[in-house]
């Protein structure tokens, strides 16, 4: 099972799927997409953080993925 957790105004989102429920997995990368598409990084973490990957697609088979937003400063 992994987990896709997007950090946003909203707080901490989780969205999981599991690789045998195939539009549990077409949501999380469709969730995945959306957020790239507006310029979220993106991390495949699978065991520790400071292991943490960026990645720029989905990856079904990761354990966690995690996704924050651009920080804008001005």
């Amino acid at each position: 099972m992994g987990v896709l957790r997007v950090l946003c105004g909203r707080g901490d989102v989780k969205v999981e799927w599991d690789l045998e429920k195939e539009e549990a997995v077409k949501e999380a990368e469709r969730i995945f997409q959306e957020n790239a598409a507006k310029g979220y990084a993106s991390f495949r973490v699978d065991d520790k953080i400071d292991s943490a990957e960026r990645i720029e697609k989905f990856d079904p088979h990761a354990k966690q993925i995690i996704q924050i937003p651009r920080i804008v400063g001005g």
